[in-house]
């Protein structure tokens, strides 16, 4: 799902029906609080579609590893991760990490329809 502010209502929209959710987080240091607002949209949005943050797969990737000014991945985690989900790297522009992601957030989804019968 898109990280920027202006993405809200494709957010809104790419949510219903969703199975699990990739949160692309952007590892610029400037870009910190526009993740911290776009994850609290990102919770609205789950509400809005009678989907629960709590229960949904969910995976964290921090996206623009390449550039210079990414936060370390520790200091990320500690503000982005919210419930031990998975956490990868990725370089979207050069694909890097988006198969890992995709495989981990199909993981999850499969065990939870699993779970769910």
């Amino acid at each position: 799902m898109p990280g920027q502010v202006f993405y809200e209502a494709s957010r809104k929209l790419i949510l219903k029906g969703a199975d699990g959710v990739v949160f692309v987080a952007d590892s610029q240091e400037e870009r910190l609080d526009a993740n911290f607002e776009t994850q609290e949209n990102l919770h609205e949005h789950l509400k809005e579609h009678n989907l629960n943050f709590d229960t949904i797969p969910y995976v964290l990737q921090l996206n623009k590893r390449d550039l210079p000014n990414v936060l370390p991945v520790d200091v990320l985690t500690k503000h982005l991760q919210k419930k031990g989900e998975p956490v990868l790297e990725g370089v979207a522009i050069t694909g890097q990490g988006v198969f890992e992601t995709l495989k981990e957030v199909a993981k999850l989804v499969l065990a939870e329809l699993k779970k769910s019968g």
